[in-house]
């Protein structure tokens, strides 16, 4: 499973958890939109994108094996100054 996607808002961008979306619904007010409900936004998300591309989104999200990295290391160049 793909963990994290990001979605366009009507107002900017949002990244939404795959496993914590319960449900989703098109927005009564502008067709073209989706009301997305999860944990984080239990009274639901309006997202850019009509349902059915949502769906697909999602789906792909949650079918979609990714690997694991077990560390990430950061090592900078000696000739940077972060100062």
């Amino acid at each position: 499973m793909i963990p994290v996607f990001k979605v366009d808002l009507p107002k900017g961008q949002a990244l939404l958890l795959t496993a914590t979306i319960g449900g989703a619904t098109t927005n009564p007010t502008h067709p073209n939109q989706t009301d997305v409900y999860t944990d984080t936004f239990p009274e639901g998300l309006t997202i850019k994108m009509p349902i059915d591309e949502f769906f697909d989104l999602w789906m792909t999200c949650y079918n979609t094996e990714v690997e694991e990295v077990s560390a990430i290391v950061f090592t900078p160049d000696k000739d940077l100054d972060f100062h």
